[in-house]
């Protein structure tokens, strides 16, 4: 006599399991990086990677240039195959019907859903099909206008098998939502690989200071996409208050965005060009973190910024606001200093704080750097998601 229908049997993973990863379109960002060195370091003796990417008409709309390409250069010689989901709109039945396809051709065993159109369209043809999710919570939860989407996201977390957050603040942000269970989540930082970010040499350093006329000077550096959420108008704000304490400082923008022409003009109408430079998108971001005393991140909401890892791998303390997953990473008084976000002053304060100490910004420097390799290494993290890849599977 067979199993009753009333109960279902655990689930289990075959010896090598198919896993579908769902993301958004490939485009430049700190998510996107990760699903990448995912993909580039699963165990393929136990998984084998199928990527879909859903890419909603209206998303042609936020392409940035040149970081966009290298990265998509960088997915395409990955020896996965890939499936772009494109074309239909951003609540198109045509997304499920796609990726059902795609979990009948390629027999996929479980899905793994990430950003908001993997989410979305992968968990629920993930239900249709009946295989396991395990969710994967990038940003801080979504306060959406629509109630039906705050529905709906709770409906599919509760149908997930796991889900993974990229801080604990994010799950204490989407329980108070949603009042899921704690047994659901677990906590996976994303990773970074350390021998890619490991301080150049002096000598490349010296050569990249002559490159930018940065010989003799303090140098306070942001990285990100320069909009609104991520505060760099608050850095030029504090810039002159940094220049009467520290005359000897310049400030790097690394990064291209919708406010970089507003700040540009506010620098020039403030007489800053000679202490901000816009160094646009580039591709020798570890070099210049090495020539940084401290790297500043004055984001209004943040779920888990790499940059910050980043910056830590390399030695260098950071001025950060205190939202989000920041103070997860940033450990206040130890590898750096939190401040409140929007706060032009306190930001100022903080990184005077560490230009006028060079002994506290280099025991910093040193505390951030152990920290990284602790909590941050992405073999670690992938790991830890493999893990998750087999929990989710035994989960009812």
């Amino acid at each position: 006599m067979g199993p009753s229908n009333r109960c279902s049997p655990r689930l289990q993973l075959p010896e090598r399991a198919s896993v579908l990863i769902v993301m958004g379109p490939v485009a430049q960002g700190g998510a996107e990086w990760q699903i990448l060195e995912l993909l580039r370091r699963l165990d393929r003796a136990r998984f084998r990677p199928v990527l879909a990417s859903v890419e909603f008409r209206s998303y042609k709309e936020l392409r940035i240039g040149a970081g966009d390409d290298t990265i998509q250069a960088q997915y395409a010689a990955l020896d996965v195959p890939h499936y772009r989901i494109t074309g239909h709109s951003r609540y198109g039945l045509a997304n499920a019907r796609d990726l059902l396809r795609v979990i009948r051709r390629e027999k996929i065993d479980l899905v793994h859903a990430n950003l908001f159109a993997g989410e979305t369209w992968g968990r629920i043809v993930a239900v249709i099909a009946r295989k396991p999710i395990v969710t994967h919570k990038r940003g801080m939860p979504f306060k959406s206008r629509r109630p039906q989407n705050v529905v709906v996201d709770w409906l599919l977390n509760l149908l997930s098998s796991r889900i993974i957050v990229v801080t604990r603040a994010i799950q204490r942000d989407l329980q108070r939502l949603q009042r899921l269970p704690d047994e659901k989540f677990t906590v996976v930082y994303p990773g970074i690989e350390p021998a890619l970010w490991a301080r150049e040499s002096e000598l490349e350093i010296l050569r990249l200071k002559r490159e930018l006329g940065l010989e003799g000077v303090k140098v306070v550096t942001a990285v990100g996409r320069i909009r609104a959420l991520k505060g760099q108008r608050y850095l030029i704000d504090a810039v002159p208050y940094v220049l009467q304490s520290c005359p000897d400082t310049h400030f790097l923008l690394v990064g291209h965005g919708a406010e970089e022409a507003e700040l540009r003009s506010r620098v020039r109408e403030e007489g800053l060009e000679r202490h901000v430079t816009f160094l646009g998108g580039r591709s020798d971001v570890r070099s210049i973190l090495s020539l940084t005393d401290v790297f500043v991140l004055p984001s209004l909401s943040e779920a888990s910024p790499v940059a910050l890892m980043e910056a830590a791998f390399i030695g260098v303390p950071s001025v950060a606001t205190r939202v989000g997953g920041v103070p997860e990473i940033v450990k206040d008084g130890e590898t750096g200093l939190l401040v409140a976000p929007a706060d032009a002053n306190g930001l100022a304060s903080a990184v005077v704080d560490l230009l006028g100490n060079p002994d506290l910004r280099m025991r910093m420097g040193a505390a951030a750097k152990e920290w990284a390799h602790e909590a941050f290494d992405i073999e670690r993290t992938v790991r830890q998601i493999e893990t998750e890849y087999a929990r989710g599977a035994g989960a009812r």
